[in-house]
This record gives C-alpha cells, sequence and structure tokens, in this order.
C-alpha cells in the first residue's frame, strides 16, 4: 500500500429527513471529492415552484441510493419533466433526491441529492459551485444575494455580479399595475406581468398547480392589527437571543408586519425574509428557506375545481375536516423542539407551503417560491429584512457555515443598491 492510499480513510455521507422516516448513509473516501461538497444551486421556474423556495440547492450522489423501479414506501416520486424527478419524503415533505435522466433515454439516470438535510464529515464545507437557471427570472433571484459566486446563464454562459445587477435594474424600473381580463378570463385565470391577477392580487401556485393562492393587499387597518391578527417578534428582526426584557413589545398601532409601501406606490407590503434554522433546511431540504409574514385573512385558496375560499384556520388544518383543503395540503406537526408548530406541503408535487406556531393568531409564514411566478422578488409587494438571516446562528461550527454568512452579506450589499428597501 502507498502512503497516499495510507492516508484515504472512508467516511460517511449521512441524509435524513426531519421526521426521519427516511435516512441514507453514503459511503466516500477522504479527502472528500469535490464532487460531494461543491453545490449546485438552481433558481429555475420548475425547481422554485416545486420547492417553494427560490432555489434547489443540491450534490451529486456518491451512488444510486435506491432503484428508481421500486422507490421506498416513505418517499413520493414527482416528475418535474419527462427527465427530471423529484422525490420527497411523504412525512414531512423534505426535498431529498433528484433524478436527471438521459434525454434520448439511453443510460443510467444522474442522482443528485439535495444538501438541505445533509451532513459532511466533520471539518468538511460546502461550497457553492455555481447559480444557474438565471435566464428564468428577471431581477436576478437568489442571486442576488449570493455576491462572487459564478454564475450561469442560457447555455451554460458565465455571468458577473455586474450582469446580475443589472438584472436587479430592470425590475426597478418596472410597472405594477395589472391588466384587465380579457375575454373567456375570469380574474383569478388572469395573469399580468407583474404576478397579479385581474383583480390586483399577487398570485401564488407550486408547481403542479394542485395549490394555488391569491394574496390581496394589506391595509393600514384593524382588520389586520391586534388583537384580530397577531404574532409575537420574529427572530428574522429580533434575535431569538435578545433577553426577554430588551425585547420590544407589539406595537397595535404599528406592527412589525405590515411594512411601508413601495417607492412610487400606495400600498403596504408584506414583511420578508431568510432563515437558515435546522428546522426549515431539514423540512424543504434547502439551504435557505423565504418566507413572507401574511395575515391569514389576505389569503385565498383557489382549488382545482376553481373554487375560491379563504384560508383555512389552524384548527381545520390540523384535523383534515375540510375535505377539499385536506386532499390537496399535507400537515406535518413538527417536533418536540418546535412545540405546536405546524408545516404545509403540496400532497402532489412536495412544495413547501406555510408555517404556523402557537404564539400566532390568523396569522402565517407563506413560501415566497410560490408566488416568483413571473420570476421575480416581489418587491413591489415584499418588503425583504436585509439586516439579518433568520437562525443563521444554526449554520455556525457546521458544514454549511459559510453559505449563511454569505447570505447575510448578500442581503446587505443588496440593500445599497435596491431603491425598493
Amino acid at each position: 500500500m502507498s502512503a497516499e492510499q495510507s492516508n484515504i480513510a472512508v467516511n460517511a455521507l449521512r441524509l435524513a429527513c426531519h421526521c426521519k422516516a427516511n435516512s441514507y448513509s453514503f459511503s466516500a473516501a477522504t479527502p472528500l471529492d469535490s464532487t460531494f461538497t461543491d453545490v449546485r444551486i438552481c433558481q429555475c421556474t420548475d425547481c422554485r415552484l416545486q420547492t417553494g423556495n427560490l432555489a434547489s440547492w443540491f450534490v451529486r450522489a456518491p451512488h444510486k441510493p435506491f432503484n428508481p423501479k421500486y422507490v421506498p414506501d416513505t418517499l413520493k416520486a414527482y416528475q418535474v419533466d419527462t427527465s427530471l424527478t423529484h422525490y420527497f419524503c411523504r412525512t414531512c415533505s423534505s426535498q431529498l433526491f433528484r433524478r436527471e435522466d438521459p434525454p434520448d433515454g439511453d443510460g443510467e439516470p444522474e442522482f443528485w441529492i439535495f444538501i438541505g438535510c445533509l451532513d459532511l464529515p466533520p471539518d468538511y464545507r460546502f461550497k457553492i459551485s455555481h447559480v444557474e437557471g438565471i435566464e428564468e427570472g428577471s431581477d436576478g433571484g437568489l442571486a442576488s444575494w449570493l455576491p462572487g459566486v459564478r454564475y450561469h446563464g442560457k447555455n451554460g454562459v458565465t455571468l458577473k455580479d455586474d450582469d446580475i445587477r443589472g438584472l436587479e435594474s430592470s425590475e426597478d424600473s418596472a410597472g405594477s399595475s395589472g391588466n384587465a381580463a380579457g375575454d373567456g378570463e375570469t380574474e383569478d385565470d388572469q395573469l399580468s406581468d407583474n404576478g397579479e391577477d385581474g383583480a390586483g392580487r399577487l398570485r401564488g401556485e407550486c408547481h403542479c398547480s394542485n395549490i394555488e393562492l391569491r394574496l390581496s393587499r394589506l391595509a393600514d387597518n384593524n382588520e389586520y392589527k391586534p388583537p384580530l391578527i397577531y404574532s409575537d417578534n420574529t427572530d428574522l428582526v429580533i434575535p431569538y437571543w435578545t433577553p426577554q426584557d430588551q425585547q420590544p413589545p407589539i406595537d397595535h398601532e404599528n406592527p412589525w408586519w405590515i411594512r411601508k409601501a413601495a417607492p412610487n406606490s400606495e400600498h403596504k407590503r408584506f414583511l420578508g425574509g431568510n432563515c437558515t434554522c435546522t428546522s426549515c433546511r431539514t423540512i424543504s431540504g434547502t439551504e435557505v428557506q423565504s418566507w413572507i409574514f401574511v395575515p391569514t385573512n389576505c389569503i385565498h385558496i383557489i382549488l382545482p375545481n376553481g373554487e375560491s375560499i379563504p384560508w383555512p384556520s389552524r384548527e381545520t388544518l390540523i384535523n383534515g375536516s375540510d375535505r377539499r383543503v385536506n386532499r390537496i395540503i399535507g400537515v406535518y406537526k413538527s417536533s418536540p423542539g418546535d412545540p405546536g408548530v405546524i408545516r404545509g406541503f403540496c400532497k402532489k408535487c412536495g412544495a413547501n407551503i406555510f408555517w404556523d406556531g402557537l404564539t400566532r393568531r390568523n396569522f402565517i409564514d407563506l413560501s415566497a417560491g410560490l408566488f416568483t411566478i413571473n420570476g421575480t422578488k416581489q418587491q413591489e409587494w415584499i418588503e425583504w429584512w436585509t439586516e439579518r438571516v433568520s437562525y443563521v446562528e444554526d449554520t455556525k461550527g457546521i458544514a454549511r457555515e459559510d453559505i449563511g454568512l454569505l447570505v447575510e452579506t448578500g442581503i446587505r450589499e443588496w440593500r445599497k443598491r435596491s431603491s425598493f428597501v
């Protein structure tokens, strides 16, 4: 045995979803090949709508985790297109695997691992290889918050930071008025370039369109304030480690979730932000979970039959008492570490939909990626928080520490460039 061979050890890459119904171990020699640490990020429309986030994050699998002809009962397969399949946990909805089939059907499929649930051996760090799918958005998307990495445009053309900033400026100059519904279209059906329907509501949907949402505008009146609507402080704005006696009380006249209008607009906005907590990461399968904080009286569900209904109560979701909703939304009661937390996902495609907790009243978080149908971060509707990434402390000292810090740096730099902040 050579000296070089004697320095090689075999370690395991471990993958487990949040509920632990799915657990995999991949043997890999260390030093690890960069194939298993260099992260590919895709922010194409398919990835945004299928995960509910602004992008998918994955690395190449060391080997095939299972025979695609015999999918484990704990996984659900969703065919994104003719040559692409994603696999997610049936219970907690964690995105786990991506299978890419050869276009001509000749050859073996290639498996990728969603890294949100993946642990590397000690002393190894994930590193972003590149961001792709940028051409399917119009304002840079998540790439705006990932400075200095490689960006791949259409046909693999390399883009630079200045190219991404050029895309950002295009949204700054975009109009915000919707179009009237055309012949044969209802206000629910019609969608303008800025993602609004004919009634001026923001449209969101998952990849399979089983779950379709409409958000109406916030207003500065009691209908959207305590006591009818309530949430305690969010870690995004007030870090969880802030002593209780130093946390500001909820301002009943100016609650934190009603945000100022965008420039040249009279409409109040929702607050949006990014989270890297362990729970969000291992339930979404992505490194960064992007949320919008929304009073439920702003939300309507458009059922598959076209019927529009208000967002159901927490009790209705938990009990599954509305069959119309229960058919399409899966509800996952989180772990003892998150007492009272429930999360929802599309039962068909696995898209992450919402978060709700015991300290909330008529108020939930919605996955921001659902509302990027037109490829933008919807800054006419959302004020993105740029002071902090929520629970970035959860990434400290582990494989994804550099990613959390990069996103936090990126949003702060973006704040200086954006006229919408």
